[in-house]
């Protein structure tokens, strides 16, 4: 049986099977042809942390990866990593396109065999509105190009095929378009500066599905789609307030559709609650592999094959470092949510977390950046499912948070979790990390110590740091 990893950044749930309207035929088929989970969540909210944790089966501070690659965060143990372990099992390990797992250009580290982006999938000079559509189409074909080229007699494949268009910045949108009529999700004003945000997002979300279907076409027309496990997701939510780079659902609840043949069966959705963590466990069953000692999460396997409809009781997230520390852990069940906050010293949302946009600067000028942040909140999801009523104070619901509280520490101690010892997630030897007061990513002011790294990273800091 054959793998084929589908991934985009950053679109949380925001497509057309979850309710939105954009227009996604694709994903909407492959949808119809196996199973949407409708309360999937990353397991920390930031790009790469998210995919370290779904390619390694192991949580950010158990897998080393608490922070961004490009910032010179790595994976401790790379022979963790999906695409080594199934290259070990005899897969041909193959990538095309975006991986955040690691520095660019070191991916056989990881463990594959196979890079199909060419150099001009690198080059630079180009506006970024225009550079993630071109990377993306270059490495769509690539990976059609691969699949075309393949011999019956051939190895069974990891395909991992990462997109880029749906992060910032979106394209531009076309001369006329009219975004009146656009509504914004959950947590956005809906003003015209948001519909134009979310406008330009759709545009990128269609590109992408259509990237997505011409590869899947090209599995039915070599004959190997009802050979070849499928699986769609993204690394968290959107990337505005109170969502990327926040442990409430709108910052970890993200998309995810998997079609395995003679497991899942046509038209079916579930409600589990379930973790990217869960990904790898499950995989290993459905391609009839050992599972690695190493792994955290739990197969999902009777929920796919509709056998049982949960298979756990509560998730867990963490925040260690995107562009600045922010210590943030959590726990998730079917009916609350409690988040703990560790970073005392600066406790508001950290604005360089979200990417400059019209959102962003909404909620800049209405003060949002300014509120403090409790230390603990408890969120009851059935009675407040946007978590905006802090319940963690309240009398009547201390009984809950202990519970909570218990769960939590549980899980941090099971895990080794440094908090508990010593307070703090160190810094990484050769990573950066910036004041959390930075606003933009664009002007960020880099912590003294890591000055002496910047000149190492400089090929994949895009961004003006300051020193």
């Amino acid at each position: 049986m054959n793998l084929l990893y589908l991934n985009t950044h950053d679109i949380g749930r925001y497509l057309n099977i979850y309710g939105y309207d954009v227009e996604t035929p694709n994903l909407n088929q492959l949808a119809r042809e196996g199973m949407l989970l409708r309360n999937m969540h990353c397991a920390s909210p930031t790009c790469s942390p998210s995919r370290g944790v779904l390619l390694t089966g192991q949580y950010p501070h158990n897998n080393g990866l608490i922070g961004l690659a490009h910032r010179g965060f790595d994976i401790t143990d790379k022979k963790t990593h999906l695409a080594a372990f199934l290259n070990q099992q005899g897969y041909e390990t193959v990538l095309a396109g975006v991986q955040h797992e690691i520095r660019t250009r070191s991916e056989s580290e990881l463990g594959y065999e196979k890079v199909l982006n060419s150099e001009a999938y690198y080059q630079k000079g180009i506006r970024q509105e225009e550079f993630l559509t071109m990377q993306d189409e270059m490495a769509t074909e690539a990976a059609i190009d691969y699949l075309q080229s393949r011999k019956t007699t051939d190895r069974p494949f990891y395909l991992a095929v990462g997109y880029g268009c749906t992060h910032r910045e979106y394209p531009d949108l076309p001369p006329g378009y009219n975004s009146s009529y656009i509504m914004p999700p959950k947590g956005m004003p809906d003003q015209a500066g948001t519909r134009q945000d979310m406008a330009r997002l759709k545009i990128a979300l269609e590109r992408m599905d259509r990237y997505c279907g011409k590869i899947i076409e090209t599995l039915k027309a070599i004959g190997e789609y009802e050979n070849t496990v499928i699986v769609f997701t993204t690394d968290h939510g959107l990337p505005i307030p109170k969502a990327k780079c926040t442990l409430y659902d709108d910052g970890t609840g993200v998309a995810m559709i998997i079609k395995a043949p003679g497991v899942t069966r046509a038209c079916q959705s579930s409600d589990a609650l379930l973790s990217q963590i869960d990904l790898y466990p499950t995989l290993c069953e459905l391609l009839s592999l050992p599972q690695p000692g190493w792994l955290q999460g739990v197969s999902f396997l009777p929920v796919l094959n509709q056998t049982s409809s949960e298979v756990r009781n509560e998730i867990y997230g963490e925040i260690n470092y995107h562009i600045a520390c922010e210590l943030v852990r959590s726990v998730r069940t079917s009916r609350y949510k409690y988040i703990r906050h560790y970073l005392a010293e600066y406790p508001y949302q950290i604005p360089c977390h979200i990417d400059d946009s019209e959102p962003k600067e909404i909620f800049h000028q209405a003060g949002i950046f300014e509120q403090k942040l409790p230390m603990e909140e408890l969120y009851d999801l059935v009675g407040d499912p946007q978590e905006r009523n802090n319940l963690a104070e309240c009398p009547e619901y201390q009984k809950q948070k202990n519970e909570m509280q218990n769960l939590l520490l549980d899980w941090q101690v099971k895990t080794g979790d440094p908090l508990l010892e010593t307070g703090t997630v160190c810094l990484p030897a050769g990573a950066i990390a910036s004041t959390p007061d930075s606003y933009s990513t664009k002007t960020q002011v880099i912590l003294p110590e890591c000055r002496q790294y910047l000149g190492a990273l400089k090929e994949v800091l895009q961004n003006n740091i300051k020193g």
